[in-house]
């Protein structure tokens, strides 16, 4: 069950709480196709990873914002084990950091990530930093950072590739910006590929796109996840 004394004691303290956690993370599963027995383990790996974690919080002092969705995106890619992955959205690199950390403990995969610094409200770098500056030095061998638009550099990057695994849509929010984004992503994703998006929440670009598309435009509060080759 992947459930410590101190876990179960936290859970008897606060039963509500320990409910929505864990029917959060069941939920994660069903979405996604996982066993949630995989999940709970991948999910307990990242809390023991000291070392990963002491290194984000000394990070996180320097910025005021987070990727809430983080230890669910270390918990697909460990289990869907992805060859290629692009994300589009970077800044200080939270969710670059999880995914490489994932991809390292797997052995296998590279992950593109486009970034145009400082764009993004909310989530600009601090003063002096670049783009993915929190990224642990020893998981950089399989990223591939580009920097620039993503409407220019995204279709290049999709003509290069033979097919994307996972693509995680994080940059420009506007309706027209992840419509165009995932209509360009769909076709190089194989049947089971994964669709990915933070922020689904702001307007109806998620949800009409998937189901335009025959896909299920399931979330995970503002997190949005769907499988490419499951009906909706």
């Amino acid at each position: 069950m992947f459930i410590r004394t101190s876990e179960l004691w936290s859970a008897c303290a606060r039963p509500r709480s320990a409910w929505s956690t864990l029917y959060r993370w069941a939920r994660l599963a069903r979405l996604a196709d996982l066993s949630y027995g995989e999940v709970m383990r991948y999910r307990r790996e990242l809390l023991d990873d000291r070392a990963f974690r002491a290194h984000l919080a000394r990070c996180m002092t320097e910025i005021d914002y987070v990727f809430p969705g983080a230890a669910e995106l270390y918990v697909i890619v460990r289990a869907a084990k992805p060859k290629v992955m692009i994300e589009t959205g970077v800044s200080s690199g939270i969710s670059s950091a999880h995914i490489l950390r994932a991809l390292a403990a797997n052995g296998a995969g590279t992950l593109h990530s486009i970034d145009l610094p400082n764009v993004q409200e909310g989530s600009t770098l601090p003063q002096g930093r670049s783009s993915g500056w929190l990224v642990p030095d020893e998981l950089r061998g399989r990223w591939r950072l580009h920097l620039g638009e993503s409407r220019e550099i995204l279709p290049a990057l999709l003509d290069m590739l033979d097919r994307v695994d996972i693509f995680l849509h994080d940059s420009d929010h506007s309706y027209e910006g992840m419509s165009r984004e995932f209509g360009q992503v769909l076709p190089r994703l194989p049947r089971g590929g994964l669709l990915l998006s933070d922020d689904v929440h702001l307007h109806g670009a998620w949800d009409e796109f998937c189901t335009a598309h025959g896909l299920r435009p399931s979330r995970i509060g503002n997190f949005g996840l769907t499988r490419k080759g499951r009906a909706a």
